[in-house]
């Protein structure tokens, strides 16, 4: 593919880092700070003017019981972690899949914790895996191999679909301007 958009546009989502549990902040925050960070963290997936995330998609989460209720109107870091996880996955499932499938990592990984670094280490390697090949301008288009461990299934599979998602958009809006 000889695209400099697409080019331009893939080496940066390989490239993209979601922050670990231990590197979101330890403190109580209101919920405007936490829409900035969110947003920031997940700024690689804007487009255009649309929000991603709003207050009032947060209080739909907790009423929904998709995260835990904000204590004293402060959020922290395991709220902060759910958003994140929430906004990227609604993009490509269901409210109610995801709400299951949040249930399930934890589940399978234990806590929280090791769930949410689990789904960053999961998407940065989708995202790598898909976008890389672009990058290598080799032809045809070739995606490695993956072992995935059979706990980690579910969140692999949702995050490289994701991840093609992201793509497949991308080629539509280049090619669809040189038409």
């Amino acid at each position: 593919m000889n695209n400099l958009e697409l080019y331009e546009y893939s080496k940066t989502m390989s490239e993209v880092k979601l922050t670990l549990w231990d590197e979101l902040p330890d403190f109580a925050i209101y919920s405007d700070q936490m829409l900035q960070i969110v947003s920031e963290e997940i700024s690689f997936m804007q487009n255009g003017d649309e929000k991603l995330i709003t207050k009032s998609m947060v209080n739909n989460y907790v009423k929904w019981g998709m995260m835990p209720k904000p204590v004293k109107k402060k959020y922290e870091k395991m709220h902060i972690a759910y958003v994140i996880v929430i906004t990227i996955l609604k993009q490509i499932l269901p409210i109610t899949k995801i709400k299951d499938g949040i249930r399930l990592q934890v589940a399978l990984q234990g806590n929280e914790k090791i769930a949410y670094d689990s789904f960053c280490e999961a998407f940065e390697e989708s995202m790598r895996k898909v976008f890389i090949p672009i990058l290598e301008k080799s032809s045809p288009y070739v995606l490695e191999e993956r072992e995935i461990k059979y706990e980690k299934l579910a969140i692999s599979s949702i995050t490289t679909a994701l991840s093609n998602k992201l793509l497949t958009e991308k080629i539509i809006e280049t090619k669809i301007k040189k038409i």
